[in-house]
């Protein structure tokens, strides 16, 4: 039987990413068959995002995107949990509309069923290491080292934002987290049920604070550190 695809898209405070790369995805969207839906989630946005998204749903005649709007902010982790929730596919994929290639998911989603696998990262590391900042950097390859040290993996880059995963394992999506660390429980979870892990080569675009980019990679690194240390023992 053939797999559906479910893509998570989440925003928060994007307005300006809105204007200015909408139209473009949506003419992919318009012309595309490999996904089954596209679930938008506004995570309770107040710069205008939200009336952006409420103006294309108003006037959305494509039955594959689908509109979820928060009423308040439930973290990035708690939005994907609630695309989740409300999808009717077999794979999701998250995709952030900032910084990530949309032809991206559609060589991710070959790559995916391809491999049998139950959870696939695109690693902004296998090609080039386009990162702006130094801290995040060298975040993400510690944090690495980190899960594959404890949880027997060999990833470059498990803070990606691009992650196929399947939905059939329900129990997998019950997580303690609902910010920036959610992905990396999740993670934790599929690895301590030795569920398939496989990474593939992405294009990455990295924006600035001033840009609108939100992870603190100290504040979010310490609370991913924990998250990764706790599901190890528990």
């Amino acid at each position: 039987m053939e797999k559906k695809l479910t893509i998570i898209c989440c925003i928060y405070n994007e307005i300006n990413i809105l204007k200015k790369n909408w139209s473009l995805i949506e003419n992919q969207l318009l012309q595309d068959t490999f996904f089954h839906e596209v679930i938008i989630v506004d995570n309770n946005s107040y710069d205008g995002s939200k009336k952006f998204l409420t103006d294309l749903k108003n006037k959305n005649k494509n039955k594959k995107i689908k509109f979820i709007f928060n009423k308040r902010n439930i973290g990035k982790g708690g939005s994907i949990k609630n695309g989740i929730k409300n999808s009717s596919g077999d794979i999701a994929v998250i995709f952030d509309i900032d910084e990530y290639k949309y032809s991206d998911i559609k060589k991710g989603f070959r790559i995916f069923l391809k491999s049998n696998c139950s959870f696939l990262i695109g690693s902004r590391i296998l090609k080039k290491k386009k990162f702006i900042y130094k801290t995040n950097y060298h975040g993400v390859i510690f944090l690495t080292k980190l899960i594959n040290l404890l949880y027997s993996l060999d990833l470059t880059d498990s803070a990606s934002a691009t992650k196929f995963f399947s939905l059939k394992h329900k129990n997998l999506f019950k997580t303690f987290t609902n910010g920036f660390n959610f992905e990396f429980e999740m993670l934790c979870n599929f690895a301590k049920k030795k569920m398939k892990i496989l990474e593939y080569q992405i294009d990455y675009f990295p924006r600035t604070v001033h840009e609108g980019k939100k992870i603190k990679a100290i504040r979010d690194g310490i609370k991913i550190l924990l998250i990764i240390l706790v599901k190890k023992f528990i």
